[in-house]
């Protein structure tokens, strides 16, 4: 084989290492449980609109118990199918959102909402992205203000990354913006560690809202998404594409 010909076939080779590293970092969607909150089977429908206590495939939090059950009457978790006086254009994903409700005056008692252990448990060397929208609902008066949110990602119940509060103020009334929080593994893990997703009503006065005397009142969550990517290991393409060239030179001499 020429010297031409030897390093026309490596630069093939690159291509086709750098084509198979492509699909290695190609992310997978890690299975979340109802993660659009549209499955509402077996829960008690209020007012049409709502449904209020505990959600399919999800748990509550509620580290300072705070939310008797979550089903009032100061703090809710529930569903609601948002009509257009508060969401005007609807929920982000599908009919429904999360919620994480509390009446006026709660404030300083607590951070409460909801949370989630997937079946997945934790990769080796892989990138994890996790997205969910969050909403400020819009009801003038009645909903004014906006008590904070944070978005936990953890591993065996510890948190590893996290979005505290950073979309606040940013939201218009009345609709949704997306929180994106990530998170790296390490080379090597523990086998058999758990992944979960936690959703906070931080229940803090809003400062920003002049109208606002209490922590008024409402944090919605919709289309949570949870991807993977495996990370090709640092210098594995590197290594095939000087071994190729020392082959060639070899064969030159």
């Amino acid at each position: 084989m020429g010297i031409a010909t030897c390093y026309a076939s490596t630069m093939t080779r690159i291509a086709q290492i750098a084509l198979l590293l492509s699909f290695q970092s190609h992310a997978t969607t890690v299975l979340v449980t109802n993660p659009g909150f549209e499955d509402i089977s077996g829960e008690t429908v209020v007012g049409g609109d709502f449904t209020f206590g505990p959600l399919n495939g999800w748990d509550l939090y509620d580290p300072d118990n705070i939310t008797g059950g979550g089903t009032g009457n100061t703090y809710y978790i529930g569903t609601l199918e948002p009509p257009s006086t508060n969401f005007p254009a609807g929920a982000p994903e599908g009919d429904r959102v999360g919620l994480a409700f509390n009446r006026v005056g709660s404030d300083g008692e607590g951070e409460y909402g909801m949370q989630q252990t997937l079946s997945a448990t934790l990769a080796a060397n892989t990138l994890y992205t996790l997205m969910i929208e969050i909403g400020n609902i819009d009801g003038t008066d009645n909903f004014a203000g906006f008590p904070g949110y944070r978005i936990d990602f953890q591993v065996d119940n510890i948190t590893v990354a996290s979005d505290n509060n950073t979309l606040a103020g940013s939201i218009p009334d009345g609709e949704f913006r997306t929180s994106t929080l990530t998170y790296t593994s390490a080379p090597t893990v523990t086998a058999g560690q758990s992944l979960g997703i936690r959703l906070v009503n931080l229940n803090v006065i809003d400062t920003t809202n002049a109208s606002t005397t209490a922590s008024d009142l409402e944090v919605n969550f919709d289309n949570i998404r949870l991807d993977a990517t495996v990370i090709p290991e640092p210098g594995s393409a590197s290594l095939i594409v000087v071994s190729l060239a020392l082959l060639c030179h070899r064969r030159r001499r």
